[in-house]
């Protein structure tokens, strides 16, 4: 199990990771503390030259790199998986290609997390889940003639409150289980979210039994006034919940998704330290048993 972190694009030259690292080089800081791979999001509006130079300075340091496409309320979003013009496919075939460049340089398989279809309220939710798992078999099925160290994975998603004019495939076990089982994919399980939804809908918390041997991939975090905060307010039973992962077999990455800035806000430095010390103590103390 390795362990990971959100780091943007750009991060070097980020106001929020200059005042959170100090003059202290970032990727080295990094490794010093225990992590070990690191995960960037993407949209339509990012330079995938950008994506190649941040994906050469981090395995050049020799972190593992996930890369996370992000596309609400956004063109490619997989709601529109049959009926965008290919939008969908040609955004989602870079950021494929772009994983499997960084799999060559670090000896290994990528794993691309992605959201299901996000879309208004209104339109049918069946055919939105429909058209979810159109495009995960199609990005697995792609992955396999041109990226074939490319794992995609699918994020179950926070559940929107009733008075957002949205909604996500996959914000409940039983849809992101049939995605998983339809599509032939494995799933991100994000720790923060299904706190969220338990917390704010009364939704179960752990998976279904038969979910958890398809979990490839963890965000972990913390909630205190929304989610993407650090290990430091104790709401999110994160150790209890990696715990039934790693029981049934979990080996992937666990990515603290923490944007510098939530750090700042929580206390600095010292909250990302503490944050990669629990994880890194309670899968130490996992190992020896």
């Amino acid at each position: 199990m390795d362990i990971g972190i959100k780091l943007d694009i750009g991060f070097s030259g980020d106001e929020s990771c200059r005042r959170l690292f100090g003059t202290q080089n970032a990727l080295s800081l990094l490794w010093n503390l225990g992590f070990r791979a690191v995960e960037t999001a993407i949209d339509t509006k990012t330079d995938f030259q950008a994506v190649a130079e941040y994906i050469r300075l981090c395995t050049g340091a020799g972190f593992h790199v996930s890369l996370h496409p992000y596309t609400e309320r956004a063109p490619g979003n997989p709601a529109y998986f049959s009926r965008d013009g290919g939008r969908c496919r040609q955004f989602h075939a870079k950021v494929f290609s772009a994983a499997e460049e960084a799999a060559e340089r670090q000896g290994g398989n990528v794993t691309v997390n992605v959201h299901g279809a996000t879309a208004p309220k209104e339109e049918d939710r069946d055919v939105l889940l429909i058209e979810t798992i159109r495009f995960f078999r199609w990005a697995r099925e792609w992955c396999v003639e041109n990226a074939p160290h490319v794992t995609t994975v699918v994020e179950l998603q926070f559940r929107p409150n009733p008075d957002e004019t949205i909604q996500r495939i996959g914000d409940g076990y039983g849809e992101l289980l049939e995605i998983v089982k339809r599509a032939e994919v494995d799933a991100c399980w994000d720790l923060g979210h299904a706190y969220m939804n338990a917390d704010r809908f009364d939704l179960p918390l752990e998976p279904p039994t038969e979910l958890l041997p398809r979990i490839a991939h963890i965000h972990c975090h913390d909630v205190k006034d929304g989610d993407h905060n650090p290990l430091v307010f104790g709401r999110v039973p994160w150790d209890r919940l990696l715990a039934s992962a790693l029981e049934c077999g979990f080996d992937g990455a666990v990515i603290l998704e923490v944007p510098p800035e939530n750090f700042l806000r929580a206390g600095g430095l010292e909250t990302l330290t503490q944050s990669v010390n629990k994880i890194a103590a309670f899968a130490g103390e996992k190992l020896r048993r």
